[in-house]
């Protein structure tokens, strides 16, 4: 089973693993906000809006299956562990030692009934050190003078180190895989669009299909001033007391970016079924008491309530603007490269 690698989890993420008794610092299956998503998509709404997933309206038979999941990840957890202490204690042997050691840890009898129980290696008695005869003055009694030992690289002292931050193993809000391989072609049209935005001061635009070809969604690139206004309208909602977690806090500055990159949906005939302005030609008004608002939030709700109305038209919308986001990060990247240019003509 493949586990997440050194995972950062959120309150959210943690909420929602432990109605079914995960544990801080147990492993994470890869695939487990797949599984989660199948079943979340089974089940009525929830009012509960702290986790992914409410498990109260499960079946006992999907609450098993998540179970039992966090549980083979588990066991595979502490096998990788226990691989990585072997390999730990026989870094220092010769080959056949270490074959011979590994051999006979493998046969021992480990009681794994406890959960708290660890495999722990044994550590292989110390190699007595060469003894050197030294002459002295009295012949009878010759000296034992051991060599010197070379000088030893002590390991680093125990404790809590904080391995690199992984991405979670799945969207709190849709259930993405956030683990797959998220490569992306870029063309040399793409390269030539996003060279004549640049030059011209436009936006760099991508249409994406939709069930077959049958609905076109296109999407834009941020301004400047609307990634700004983003950013100030996020903490004027954390401060209004809007965003109650760190996950909720993610999820509204997806919505936002949203709102500022869908231009319009298209259909088969390549006719707009919808026109969403930019944010600068939202019409709005910032109350007296609050002149810091921005028109975000009169955008956001245009989108939840008429736009996309239906969460499965926003899923499918949001995949495609990770894929386009991934491209013009691509872009960006390859823009600082010498070779950006080569081959077009």
């Amino acid at each position: 089973m493949e586990l997440v690698e050194n995972p950062y989890v959120s309150d959210f993420t943690k909420a929602t693993l432990e109605q079914f008794g995960w544990k801080v610092n147990d492993p994470i299956p890869a695939d487990l906000g797949e599984l989660l998503l199948q079943i979340r998509d089974k089940l009525p709404p929830s009012k509960r809006i702290d986790v992914l997933i409410d498990a109260e309206l499960m079946t006992e038979e999907d609450v098993e299956k998540v179970k039992n999941s966090l549980k083979v990840a588990k066991d595979a957890g502490k096998k990788k562990e226990a691989a990585e202490k072997l390999k730990e204690a026989t870094a220092d042997m010769a080959p056949s030692v270490a074959e011979a050691y590994k051999k006979m840890m493998e046969t021992q009898i480990v009681d794994d009934r406890a959960d708290a129980a660890e495999f722990v290696p044994q550590t292989p008695p110390a190699t007595q050190p060469d003894v050197v005869i030294v002459q002295t003055a009295d012949a009878d009694k010759p000296a034992e003078s051991p060599t010197a030992p070379a000088d030893e690289v002590l390991p680093p002292p125990a404790g809590d180190v904080e391995g690199p931050m992984a991405i979670l193993p799945f969207c709190p809000r849709c259930g993405w895989n956030m683990q797959q391989k998220f490569d992306v072609d870029v063309s040399d049209a793409d390269k030539e669009d996003f060279l004549a935005t640049l030059l011209g001061g436009n936006r760099f635009t991508r249409d994406y299909e939709l069930a077959g070809g049958r609905m076109v969604v296109r999407l834009r690139s941020l301004l400047a001033d609307e990634n700004f206004l983003i950013q100030r309208q996020l903490l004027l909602d954390q401060n209004a007391g809007e965003i109650f977690s760190e996950a909720e806090w993610f999820l509204r500055l997806a919505e936002y970016r949203l709102v500022c990159s869908l231009e319009a949906i298209i259909d088969s005939s390549g006719k707009p079924t919808m026109l969403n302005p930019v944010l600068a030609d939202v019409k709005f008004t910032p109350p007296e008491d609050q002149p810091n608002q921005t028109a975000l939030p009169t955008a956001r709700q245009f989108i939840n309530t008429k736009a996309l109305a239906h969460e499965v038209t926003r899923r499918l919308i949001s995949t495609h603007l990770r894929r386009f986001q991934r491209l013009v990060e691509a872009l960006e990247a390859m823009a600082l490269e010498p070779s950006f240019w080569n081959g077009i003509g």
